[in-house]
């Protein structure tokens, strides 16, 4: 049985961790209403860091929706991800856009980042001892 938990071991938690997303960042994936920023992981799992500006969701309960879809997907799709850190960034103009269309945005931003990492795994294999 698999389990879709979304434990602590599966969040990025502190600055550092962000920071280190944010710098160096190998794959960038584009939605309408997201950006995805990801890089390979040292963790033994995916995990899922999640930044929601005030700027560009004005309000509290729009950016806990925001979040907690987010969350959501990630947890569904955690399974089918190769070992990345990623970072979800919303952008402007989100909080009109209603959950369906939400949900499927975030349906396939992983799919595209999941051929993203495999296409690099395929380009740059591990270096031999």
């Amino acid at each position: 049985m698999t389990l879709y938990g979304f434990s602590t071991d599966v969040r990025i938690r502190c600055a550092a961790d962000y920071k280190s997303v944010f710098d160096g960042a190998l794959f960038k994936v584009h939605q309408p209403h997201f950006l995805f920023l990801a890089k390979n992981s040292e963790q033994p799992k995916s995990r899922l860091g999640i930044v929601v500006a005030k700027k560009k969701v004005r309000r509290a309960h729009e950016r806990n929706r925001v979040k907690r879809l987010a969350r959501e997907s990630f947890r569904l799709h955690q399974q089918q991800l190769d070992l990345l850190d990623i970072v979800v960034m919303p952008k402007m103009g989100i909080e009109a856009v209603p959950n369906a269309e939400l949900q499927q945005q975030l349906q396939f931003a992983w799919q595209k980042l999941q051929r993203l990492a495999k296409k690099h795994k395929k380009i740059a294999p591990s270096p031999q001892k």
